[in-house]
């Protein structure tokens, strides 16, 4: 069902706009971790580091079309929080042209440059072939997650955050029994947790085109509505890239810091890969506010209630920093029964890695939250070169932390890049969300803000 979140108390909508978002990040990121312990448990370490050593690599691709789909879909919002369902339509129908795109495009581009990217990330000999299996399957399923998340960003737009969970659910389910199954059954080793990923994505999208068309009137497209208008596309264009290479270019920071990890082995690489599955737990709650306000921030922009966005924020970042002081505090006392969640056997090696990341990280769980929700709000009201360049500050960070440290501080240095990057984004993304925001009375005849 769609929602108008133009009205009513703020940090009610966030919070029962966020929830179903929040379960449904876990479920999209529990086949994700099906992967590594189904994986590292039935195939060992070796293949635990094949997958986890392209973790970076596959980021890249899928955040710059998930950026895509959520970009295009920023202009959905906006036309729906303005009341005009005929833009909605016409956004519809344009943004899934501009996806089809670019989907075909970075699939071509990356499965054949597949081998030249795992020679780049100094991968070890002995999971090359492992890795390559993985990450050329992976990266032919690219079309099925744009197909899929274009579909939930456009219900997203229009509010309504609990249809896509219900398919993130059956997804689940379907990837971990495809997983095992691929895995044990038909002996297709690492390959078959990327094509049990592919198939489960496939069919919860295909499920949700047949089951959402028929039931909400606004994305009950006319023919009319499905021709390509320039001028739109461009305006989706215009938000969408800039956020697509905002997560691209964050990505490419992580792999510079892989492919420093890559040269110290296989273990460092199997610990830190746990260790930061425990990271991407933690910031759950802020990434679904943070989507929750790339929605709210877009309806509201669109009605010219610029007022009701710093309210918004404000509820938000209260709520993500008390759950970044939970989880540091839960990381720090259960870091050792997380990481060997994903250990066949257990390797005090690999141990002593993820508990070190986890010592180094977790502290910063604070400032990885405020990123969420300042970046999306920004990205809601359509200044998305700004988050981009947050996203340059990240790759920054981290590769200066990977480059110019590493020669210094040996294998210490690379616990380092993730909270550098964090601090930097977070410092500027408020600031600029402050300076901004400074200017809004005097905007669009905009609210005084309360």
């Amino acid at each position: 069902m769609a929602t108008d979140m133009t009205n009513g108390s703020p940090l009610r909508l966030l919070v029962a706009f966020s929830w179903p978002l929040l379960v449904g990040n876990v479920i999209q990121m529990a086949y994700a971790l099906a992967d590594m312990v189904i994986v590292g448990r039935l195939l060992g370490r070796e293949a635990l580091a094949a997958v986890g050593s392209v973790g970076s690599t596959i980021f890249v691709v899928l955040g710059f079309v998930f950026g895509v789909t959520a970009g295009v879909a920023v202009v959905t919002a906006q036309r729906f929080g303005a009341g005009d369902p005929r833009g909605v339509r016409q956004s519809v129908g344009t943004g899934a042209w501009v996806c089809a795109a670019i989907a075909g495009a970075v699939t071509a581009a990356c499965w054949l440059g597949t081998e030249a990217i795992l020679r780049l990330l100094n991968t070890p000999p002995d999971i090359f072939e492992q890795t390559r299996a993985y990450l050329s399957v992976s990266f032919l399923g690219t079309p099925f997650m744009v197909f899929f998340n274009f579909q939930s960003a456009t219900l997203r737009a229009l509010g309504d955050s609990r249809t896509p969970l219900f398919f993130l659910a059956g997804a689940s389910l379907l990837n971990v029994v495809l997983d095992i199954l691929f895995i044990t059954v038909f002996g297709m080793g690492v390959a078959g947790a990327a094509w049990a990923t592919n198939t489960a994505i496939l069919a919860s999208a295909l499920t949700c085109l047949a089951c959402v068309t028929g039931r909400l009137p606004e994305l009950r497209l006319r023919l009319s509505d499905w021709r390509p208008r320039p001028r739109m596309a461009l305006r989706q264009l215009w938000i969408a890239v800039p956020m697509g290479l905002q997560f691209s270019v964050t990505g490419l920071g992580a792999m510079v810091l892989q492919a420093a990890i890559n040269t110290f082995g296989v273990a460092l690489v199997a610990g830190m890969t746990a260790a930061r599955n425990v990271e991407n737990v933690a910031c759950q709650l802020p990434v679904a506010l943070g989507q929750a306000m790339a929605t709210y921030a877009a309806q509201n922009y669109g009605a010219g209630k610029l007022g009701r966005i710093r309210a918004g924020v404000r509820a938000s970042v209260l709520v993500s920093v008390v759950s970044g002081l939970a989880m540091t505090a839960l990381a720090l006392c259960f870091g050792d029964l997380f990481v060997s969640a994903f250990l066949r056997e257990r390797s005090e090696e690999v141990l002593a890695v993820g508990r070190r990341m986890l010592w180094v990280c977790a502290p910063f769980f604070v400032p990885l939250g405020l990123i969420f929700i300042f970046r999306n709000t920004l990205q809601g009201i359509g200044r998305s070169c700004l988050p981009m360049l947050a996203g340059f500050v990240e790759m920054a960070m981290r590769a200066g932390v990977a480059l110019g440290l590493l020669r210094l501080l040996g294998v210490n240095a690379v616990y380092w890049g993730d909270p550098a990057a964090w601090v930097g984004a977070a410092a500027l993304l408020v600031v600029a969300y402050w300076a901004y925001t400074r200017r809004w009375p005097h905007e669009r005849g905009a609210e005084p803000c309360p």
